[in-house]
């Protein structure tokens, strides 16, 4: 969603192209039900990735994105120092593989598709390395979203949570460092808006089937007239940043 902050985040991604080719397998089809010509997708778990990621030393990133990861699977990873982008959109896990992910003491960019919930939240603060963290299943509460925000380094939040109310809105709007917010789902409704009235660091807001109106967003454009904001993946008609930006 942001590929500014996306962009950085995977400059430091060294072997990325040979993931990609890790992670399926192409062989030739020999059966009658395949042409001499027709390949054969296998498709490799998420342990073989890990395993066949780790055996490189200059392997920063690992990506799973075919067979889901298990938290028994996330063992191989605890402790690394040398990941920084750990991305899980087939996924497994739960708060207790996020306990292993804290483990990692350099991991930068995390993505995890799976739900997780405020158990895991302090396991997230032990990594302070991070800046981009990526939950779109999340099931937070104001609570934990609160203690969440409380993270000194996060630059980009992408979560979804239909259990947060206005009331968490002051604490993201807090967080100094934030540049680019996603809310998915969240029930936040204008009276959450003004929290970000200040909120000069802000960069970017996307909002996703969230409670809020266009007067009330119209209301936030004035008061932050450089902020760029999507609701619903699209601009509002009086936004004046609609047209500032190729995607």
């Amino acid at each position: 969603m942001f590929p500014v902050a996306l962009d950085a985040a995977m400059k430091t991604n060294t072997s990325l192209l040979l993931l990609s080719l890790l992670s399926f397998l192409i062989t030739s089809g020999c059966s009658s039900d395949h042409s001499p010509d027709e390949p054969t997708v296998t498709l490799l778990s998420a342990s073989d990735i890990i395993s066949a990621a780790l055996a490189s030393s200059d392997t920063t990133t690992i990506h799973i994105d075919q067979k889901p990861v298990t938290d028994d699977e996330l063992e191989l990873l605890r402790g690394n120092e040398t990941i920084t982008n750990l991305l899980l959109d087939e996924s497994l896990i739960t708060d207790d593989g996020i306990r292993i992910i804290a483990t990692m003491p350099n991991l930068v960019h995390l993505r995890v598709r799976s739900k997780v919930s405020d158990a895991c939240i302090d396991e997230l603060l032990k990594l302070e390395s991070l800046q981009f963290l990526n939950l779109p299943f999340a099931d937070f509460t104001d609570n934990g979203m609160e203690k969440l925000a409380t993270h000194p380094q996060i630059q980009l939040l992408r979560i979804r949570s239909p259990r947060l109310t206005d009331a968490a809105m002051p604490a993201i709007a807090a967080m100094q460092n934030l540049a680019f917010l996603h809310l998915i789902e969240v029930p936040i409704t204008n009276n959450g808006l003004p929290s970000l009235y200040e909120a000069d660091h802000l960069q970017s807001l996307y909002l996703d089937d969230c409670g809020t109106t266009e007067e009330g967003l119209s209301e936030l454009l004035k008061r932050q007239p450089t902020l760029h904001l999507h609701v619903n993946q699209t601009h509002l008609d009086n936004d004046p940043q609609k047209h500032d930006h190729d995607h």
